[in-house]
């Protein structure tokens, strides 16, 4: 493990000697809303970048820093684009003057996910949502714009702090493991149970990490709305993963293939079903992921698919395939 720290540079508190000795570095009106009881600081004015920059700097001197999580809490007062390029003139700064320290980009805070933000910062945090369910929609949708590499995705507590939902452990823990996997929890609230799934997950992410943090993001269609499924295959397509994540109850009753993309049509496939041991005994006709691995071509698993075992809503399918 390494060591991180969070900076929210970009704001100031009305409740500070910062603001009461330079009121005019806060950007906007002084009618304005504010935001967390904070309002932005003016990144466009050379002294408010010097004055941060120093402050950083002597934070990242001092200490054995290797990350920072770089926040962005609150809607600025008006759209200004000075504001952006002076947020760009210090991360420029910094980067140059401590070239081995990595920061994270915010989407949450900031919206802070475009290609201009993506060219100075190393990862991004998806969203301050760790309710899984949200997170399984929001990962799928930045699958058009973002790799897994620098997509943040963090296993967060049983109950969601900004949802109050509860959600079981397995869920949880794949779809974290679909991006750059982390942990964002209290681990002594965990039971047995939930530590030895957390545990295995996390293995099974370590050791595929290596080429699925490589691999292109493949978003699928699939024939039933509850089900969000995105294959990840690696650049030479020997080897793909394939998550399958229910959202809601079905209401379908007859369940229909899961089509995959990208592969050899005249190359035969070995496929199997990682979490098979906990599928359900109810079944919607013949579930032969379930029995093991199953070999089959490629043409097959792109113009019929796979039909998945049945399964209750927030849980997901893992499904490994590699070439023979």
């Amino acid at each position: 493990m390494s060591f991180g720290i969070w900076f929210e540079p970009e704001m100031i508190n009305p409740n500070s000697e910062i603001h009461r000795a330079h009121p005019d570095w806060a950007l906007g009106s002084e009618d304005q809303l504010l935001g967390r009881h904070q309002k932005a600081i003016n990144m466009a004015l050379p002294a408010v970048r010097d004055y941060l920059f120093d402050r950083i700097a002597a934070i990242l001197s001092a200490h054995a820093i290797d990350y920072i999580k770089w926040d962005h809490n609150r809607v600025l007062p008006m759209p200004d684009a000075a504001q952006t390029r002076g947020s760009y003139a210090l991360i420029d700064r910094l980067r140059a003057a401590f070239p081995d320290v990595e920061i994270e980009s915010c989407a949450s805070g900031g919206g802070r996910i475009d290609f201009g933000i993506l060219s100075r910062t190393q990862r991004v945090w998806l969203s301050d949502s760790n309710d899984a369910l949200e997170r399984l929609r929001m990962q799928h949708d930045a699958a058009l714009f973002l790799p897994a590499a620098i997509t943040g995705s963090h296993v967060g507590p049983r109950t969601c702090h900004t949802s109050g939902r509860t959600l079981p452990m397995a869920f949880r823990a794949l779809v974290a493991a679909q991006r750059h996997m982390g942990f964002e929890m209290d681990p002594r609230e965990l039971t047995d149970d939930e530590a030895a799934t957390l545990a295995r997950v996390t293995a099974w992410w370590k050791d595929n990490r290596a080429w699925m943090l490589m691999a292109d993001i493949l978003r699928l269609d699939s024939a039933d709305p509850a089900v969000l499924a995105e294959q990840q295959i690696d650049r030479d397509g020997a080897r793909f993963v394939v998550f399958a994540g229910r959202r809601a109850a079905s209401a379908q009753i007859a369940p229909r293939p899961l089509r995959l993309t990208r592969l050899d049509p005249d190359t035969r496939y070995r496929v199997t079903l990682l979490n098979r041991a906990s599928a359900p005994h109810l079944s919607r006709g013949p579930a032969v992921l379930r029995d093991g691995p199953l070999e089959m071509s490629g043409a097959y698993l792109m113009q019929h698919g796979l039909t998945l075992p049945w399964h209750f809503p927030d849980t997901m399918w893992v499904i490994e395939g590699e070439r023979l």
